[in-house]
């Protein structure tokens, strides 16, 4: 396939970020949102695996470093800045060290023990810069070797096991995420494993399709999955609930992308696509309006199912100023 940018791709993280938007609008806890969680963000880094071809440390620094790690730097900052501002505290050295902590720590929820405060949606940047660095390792090293697929995913599934036991059992959270990317190379090994063995969804084959989709729903139902908190309830559970949404995720893109041709579905299918191409852009707009009060917005208050209206809405406004940007 060469790099040739593949649309069904672009749809699947076009899709993914929509849930994200949802995701975050929806009532908490809620049903949806529970199985919106289940997946929404192990798409991105089963896409990121897929993608993915080992390099050079120069080559994968170059291309991380400018694609990730600064877009969290400003995001982390932008995030910050109203946080503090609002918390009314005045400006000192400790509180100078206390936001260098947050933004090396990238952790999208508080730190525990080390008082360090959460960096907010940015930590996804930081945890798939930080993966990238891992996975890179991890597959040079399978290739240097010799080790087969099989050996590979127990390696990375005990790799991913200890991060989770160094973060939720002993409660030691690694600066940029490093034991939450110890269980995303897991969800990543899957993806490029998939892309190495020919092992895309296919669009001929509707009953597999139903088949995971099924599993999905009663695996994502026995289990919970929220990376930010590094919660996995149930490991081997919600991380094949976590594939088996991807893969349905996938699945559909495939399909959508057949009906580029198709009016109307064409159009949608052109949508998505631009929702994944700018899908950084829409993150970091979402991101910032995080300080939105979209849920409890007077004028959607008054409406039915009221939290449907202000997903619509948010999507409509982050995709919208987005494309709006893209376009200038």
């Amino acid at each position: 396939m060469g790099n040739k940018r593949l649309d069904w791709i672009d749809i699947a993280k076009g899709i993914a970020m929509i849930l994200v938007i949802v995701g975050h609008t929806v009532p908490n806890p809620s049903p949806l949102r529970h199985a919106i969680f289940s997946f929404h963000m192990p798409v991105f880094f089963f896409l990121a695996g897929y993608t993915f071809r080992p390099k050079p440390w120069r080559e994968l620094l170059s291309g991380s470093v400018p694609r990730l790690l600064v877009p969290y730097l400003v995001l982390a900052l932008a995030w910050q800045m109203p946080t503090f501002l609002m918390s009314g505290a005045s400006l000192t050295g400790g509180t100078l060290v206390a936001e260098l902590e947050t933004i090396l720590f990238a952790s999208g929820v508080d730190v525990p023990g080390f008082g360090v405060a959460a960096v907010g949606m940015a930590w996804f940047l930081a945890a798939l810069f930080t993966s990238r660095l891992l996975f890179n390792v991890l597959v040079r090293l399978f290739d240097r070797h010799g080790i087969g697929a099989v050996w590979q995913g127990v390696v990375c599934a005990a790799i991913a096991f200890c991060g989770l036991s160094v973060s939720r059992y002993f409660g030691v959270y690694l600066p940029l995420d490093l034991d939450l990317s110890c269980y995303i190379v897991l969800l990543m090994w899957v993806g490029y494993t998939a892309r190495q063995r020919g092992l895309e969804p296919s669009v001929g084959k509707p009953l597999l399709f139903i088949g995971v989709g099924v599993a999905w729903l009663v695996l994502a139902a026995l289990s919970g999955l929220e990376l930010s908190s590094r919660r996995v309830d149930g490991f081997v559970v919600a991380t094949v609930a976590a594939l088996a949404g991807s893969y349905c995720v996938c699945w559909v893109s495939i399909a959508l992308e057949k009906l580029k041709d198709v009016p109307v579905l064409g159009s949608f299918e052109q949508a998505l696509v631009f929702c994944g191409q700018a899908s950084l852009a829409i993150f970091a707009i979402h991101a910032v309006d995080w300080f939105i009060p979209w849920q409890t917005m007077p004028l959607l208050m008054t409406l039915p199912a009221s939290w449907l209206f202000a997903s619509i809405v948010r999507c409509a406004c982050d995709i919208g100023l987005a494309y709006v940007i893209k376009k200038a």
